[in-house]
């Protein structure tokens, strides 16, 4: 992977592999639409992971936890007092280490079996990188006080790709071409991002076969095989298995209980057998970056996979937004277009759930997942009055033209272009 560089010498990160690349880049690499008549293709697997889980995984830091730790140290110092310490993670809170702010040389700790020193000016720059995620340089030893950000260009796509903290304490995203993964510091983080769309197409029972439509840090694919679910993901950039291999949260996806296939989702569908999910997650980047994945095409295919009793959940980014609200008008007409029977909007779960015959959205108390689930009925209401959710008013916005007004650019508060 290649790597932003920072030396301990050095208060700033020097340039990454990626830094030839346009900033705001957004070209799509053109991809094969070869059409295997089998997932056995080749060309699409499956098969095993690229990548074998890192052995040791390194320690990750990131703003959040350096700002805390040159708080305390200032206070410590500032008020004469001995040896200041506090917990801090280095690996997104899956564990916490208890660390000292008074070693000259800077965080000095113990790793997976190996010592580190992460230098004080190592740390004052990461502090004041709210984006970046950081790990030691690889040597025969982390001490010494090289550390660089975890960022890579993917050939695949022509993107740069990086890890990217969401927030204290909670699961990191990706941010691609200027782009988050994931909803957060709009009171959600990514966890419960994930959750809420599982939670969409409740109940996931033990033994439901589960498709994943793009990959990215395996939220959704491990969450769900977590719960039992026998799940296959589709992922169009092998570069994102990468970062999955540094994200801790992302290990279940190299346990060996997840089918991995690679390749554009809009074509691997085409492979699967009819009727074969109970349900399916699609949680695609944003429609200009991959139109394919909103076509009605590929939504027939969908609706060919999916069990006479499924559900889809269909990512859109909010629909209350001006841009969220012109995309979910297109899907809610091509989904109903190609026969889907029921069709609403979660308007919490910043999506679309659609299903064979007619769906009701019903309020659950589950503080776990979504605030609404989804519950397929048989009716003989008019379907084309089945997911207004507006009446006469929503029907003419259907009509309007679907196409998106413009992505915006990543900000910290962007929650509508993801791929989870």
């Amino acid at each position: 992977m290649h790597t932003a560089s920072l030396r301990a010498t050095h208060t700033a990160a020097s340039t990454s592999s990626a830094s030839n690349v346009p900033k705001g880049s957004r070209r799509r690499r053109a991809v094969a639409r070869a059409k295997p008549k089998s997932p056995s293709d080749e060309a699409f697997g499956p098969f095993a992971p690229p990548l074998d889980p890192l052995d040791p995984h390194p320690p990750l830091f990131c703003f959040y936890d350096a700002r805390r730790v040159l708080e305390v140290r200032e206070s410590s110092v500032s008020e004469g007092a001995g040896d200041a310490t506090l917990e801090v993670s280095f690996d997104f809170y899956a564990t916490t280490t208890r660390v000292s702010t008074t070693d000259e040389r800077g965080i000095a700790s113990t790793w997976n079996g190996r010592a580190f020193v992460m230098p004080w000016d190592v740390v004052t720059t990461i502090a004041n990188d709210e984006r970046g995620v950081y790990e030691p340089e690889p040597s025969e030893a982390w001490d010494g006080g090289r550390w660089r950000k975890v960022v890579t260009f993917s050939d695949d796509t022509e993107r740069a790709v990086s890890l990217m903290p969401s927030g204290p304490k909670t699961w990191p995203t990706a941010l691609i071409a200027g782009f988050s993964m994931h909803r957060f510091g709009v009171g959600v983080d990514p966890k419960e991002d994930t959750e809420k769309k599982l939670g969409a197409v409740a109940p996931i029972r033990k033994g439901a076969r589960v498709l994943d439509v793009c990959t990215g840090l395996a939220y959704t694919a491990s969450m769900a095989a977590a719960r039992g679910a026998h799940v296959t993901t589709i992922e169009l950039d092998t570069t994102m298995t990468k970062m999955c291999r540094m994200n801790p949260h992302s290990k279940l996806l190299f346990s060996g209980s997840i089918q991995q296939l690679y390749g554009n989702g809009a074509d691997v569908v085409k492979t699967f057998k009819d009727g074969e999910f109970d349900r399916i997650i699609t949680d695609p980047p944003t429609f200009a970056l991959a139109g394919e994945l909103y076509s009605a095409e590929f939504y027939a295919d969908l609706k060919r996979i999916l069990k006479p009793k499924g559900k889809v959940y269909h990512y859109i980014g909010d629909p209350k937004s001006a841009s969220g609200g012109s995309v979910a008008a297109g899907v809610v007409r091509r989904l109903k277009a190609v026969g889907f029977g029921g069709v609403e909007i979660d308007y919490d779960a910043h999506g679309i759930i659609a299903a064979h015959d007619h769906i009701k959205l019903m309020k659950t108390s589950s503080s776990s997942s979504s605030s609404t689930t989804t519950k397929t009925t048989t009716s003989k209401t008019d379907p084309k009055k089945n997911g207004r959710g507006g009446g006469k008013k929503n029907a003419a916005r259907d009509r309007r033209r679907d196409a998106p007004r413009g992505s915006r650019r990543f900000s910290l508060n962007d929650d509508d272009d993801d791929d989870d």
